[in-house]
């Protein structure tokens, strides 16, 4: 059964059959009735496609190159200038905020700037609420300015709990504040609506 493959390839090359008298020029004449040569070289490659591609890359690119370069200004922008040194020479001791104290108040501290962030976010600025939004942006300053304060004073006199419960107060604070921000805006809202629904009547 079993059998070398080399001998069946030898005797089997002995007998090849041979193709018919006329078999390649008929071939030929089909493939040519079918696909004549012209057909495949009536047309250059490309034309005005080519030119399409080629300026669509091109537009492409320079788009690219326009954000880059816009992008580079706009960083270079943003850099100050001339950086000032300070002239006191004192070494500044990074801030504790409440999340190196423990992992409990990151969660609280991330909690509450996260709201407040959300918030602010979520705010719809218009030339009827634009004072009103400045005013309580004012506020939440003065309280971002009192929360370093306190980091200041836990980095000098160490991590009490009453300066921890003060930092906290101070994130709830900025909450609240949100929180009537958000009433006032709601408020004006309506009564904006009201004052336009008599108007149309």
């Amino acid at each position: 059964m079993a059998q070398d493959i080399r001998e069946l390839i030898k005797s089997e090359s002995g007998e090849q059959e041979q193709l018919r008298e006329g078999h390649l020029s008929r071939f030929e004449q089909l493939l040519e009735e079918r696909m004549p040569e012209e057909q495949k070289s009536s047309k250059p490659k490309g034309g005005i496609f080519l030119w399409m591609k080629i300026a669509a890359v091109l537009i492409v690119a320079g788009g690219i190159v326009m954000m880059v370069y816009n992008n580079a200004f706009a960083k270079a922008e943003d850099a100050p200038i001339v950086q000032s040194t300070p002239e006191n020479t004192e070494t500044v001791e990074p801030e504790i905020l409440l999340s190196a104290i423990s992992p409990e108040f990151k969660k609280v501290e991330d909690y509450y700037l996260a709201s407040v962030n959300l918030e602010i976010a979520r705010l719809e600025i218009t030339d009827d609420n634009k004072e009103l939004i400045d005013a309580f942006m004012k506020q939440l300053s003065d309280l971002d300015a009192e929360y370093k304060s306190l980091n200041r004073e836990i980095t000098e006199s160490g991590v009490s709990e009453e300066m921890v419960n003060a930092m906290i107060e101070n994130l709830k604070l900025r909450v609240e504040l949100m929180i009537k921000l958000k009433a006032k805006l709601k408020e004006m809202k309506n009564a904006a609506q009201q004052e336009a629904a008599i108007q149309t009547v």
